[in-house]
């Protein structure tokens, strides 16, 4: 174990946590406590036998001996006050109960656990065993396949079940008004969870025409979503690229070691978290051509070790989010001479179902053109820039992000000058 892991250690990890500071998950670690324990309790009762992705997580416990250790390491390291989860059993209970569901919302945030798998792996991620089991290559894997059984069931017409106009609803008079849900293409606002044929139909839903209209500002480097800036770094090296948190990241590993990667270092790098709940489609930041498209597959949840000498918990960083967890990377070689070409890297967080591209090699693009989308989950964008670009964000990087506020900058509006 970590430390006193009742304590303020506990308190501090989780406060430094990608969830938390990105306003994923409750700014009170007690809530998540509180959530785990009725999830505990509402598991336990389920019947039957386990989904198919969580039958394979059963058997890689029950056969590979390393796996086997770590979960119960795990769970053996937690004092209960911090996990009500009875065994191995109980965890997996616990999965299917998570991945047979749509998640709720909350009106107050401080009840709103809006990434439940996040919520689930929070507190074990503070041992030792647990920050292991989250980076092990086949457990990993065995996590990717729950995600994509969850996406499935998003994808289904059973998924639409909290998409009302109750108080608990997405759909809600609250927010409605708080997520500008009028700015949004509805299919039958009459009809039935107004006509969305799944949660994730409603989560990447499109915008109006002109509902985010497209800076006509030459010099102006776009936002790719709605956002909040949370990193700007200049003279970025390659392989001690940067540091966040004490932590330090390497520019080729997040660009999957591209050829490109080179025309990157010393340059810039800008990123930006989107809102949970908010637009998940990105644009186009520049005019240009797309040269390089991928999606390069990485960790579920762990994203950094631990040493136990301070507060490291899953998602210690953004950076380290950037550079270890699913991204898409789309290269675009802008028009403008002063910008060259740019990375946007799209950062699949916890719970992303899906990192989908929609743009291909050798297409072009202008400012605002669709790029791509992220079914549920959390998201970051990374934005990589050749050195000479000369880059301003037109706001400061914030620390901390919270779920209350409205995102620093809009879809297609100005988030950087370059030149």
């Amino acid at each position: 174990m970590l430390g006193d892991l009742t304590g303020a250690v506990t308190d501090a990890r989780y406060r430094a946590s990608f969830g938390r500071v990105a306003g994923y998950l409750p700014k009170d670690r007690r809530a998540v406590d509180a959530w785990l324990a009725d999830l505990a309790d509402r598991a336990q009762a389920r019947t039957g036998s386990h989904s198919p992705a969580v039958a394979v997580m059963e058997k890689l416990i029950e056969t590979d001996r390393n796996t086997r250790s770590l979960v119960a390491g795990t769970l053996e390291q937690l004092p209960r006050a911090l996990q009500p989860i009875q065994g191995v059993g109980h965890l997996l209970q616990c999965v299917d109960q998570i991945i047979t569901t749509a998640p709720e919302y909350r009106a107050k945030s401080e009840e709103r656990i809006l990434f439940p798998l996040s919520a689930l792996f929070a507190n074990m991620a503070l041992t030792k065993a647990g920050e292991s089991l989250l980076r092990t290559p086949a457990f990993n894997s065995a996590l990717q396949q729950v995600l994509r059984e969850w996406c499935v069931f998003l994808d289904s017409p059973a998924s639409r079940s909290v998409l009302t106009e109750a108080d608990n609803g997405w759909l809600s008079p609250y927010s409605v008004e708080r997520h500008r849900l009028d700015d949004y293409e509805i299919p039958d606002r009459g009809g039935e969870h107004w006509g969305f044929a799944s949660f994730n139909d409603f989560f990447h839903r499109k915008l109006k025409p002109g509902a985010r209209p497209v800076s006509t500002d030459p010099a102006a480097v776009l936002a790719p979503s709605d956002g909040t800036l949370v990193r700007h770094e200049r003279k970025v090296g390659k392989n001690a690229g940067f540091t966040l948190k004490g932590q330090t990241f390497s520019l080729a590993e997040t660009l999957n070691n591209s050829t490109y990667t080179d025309r990157f270092v010393g340059g810039d790098v800008l990123q930006l978290v989107l809102p949970a709940t908010g637009y998940h489609r990105w644009h186009a930041p520049v005019d240009g051509v797309v040269r390089h498209v991928e999606v390069v597959p990485g960790l579920v949840f762990g994203t950094a070790e631990l040493d136990g000498s301070g507060p490291a918990p899953q998602g210690v960083s953004f950076g380290g989010a950037a550079a270890s967890s699913t991204r898409a990377l789309v290269f675009i070689e802008s028009t403008a001479p002063r910008i060259g070409m740019i990375c946007l890297a799209a950062v699949g967080i916890g719970e992303i179902s899906s990192v989908t591209p929609v743009v291909r090699e050798d297409q072009e693009v202008r400012k605002g053109d669709e790029l791509g989308y992220f079914s549920y989950g959390g998201s970051t964008h990374f934005m990589a820039f050749e050195p000479g670009s000369d880059v301003e964000p037109t706001v400061e990087p914030s620390e901390d992000v919270d779920p209350e506020d409205d995102p620093q900058v809009a879809t297609n509006a100005p988030l950087a000058n370059a030149g």
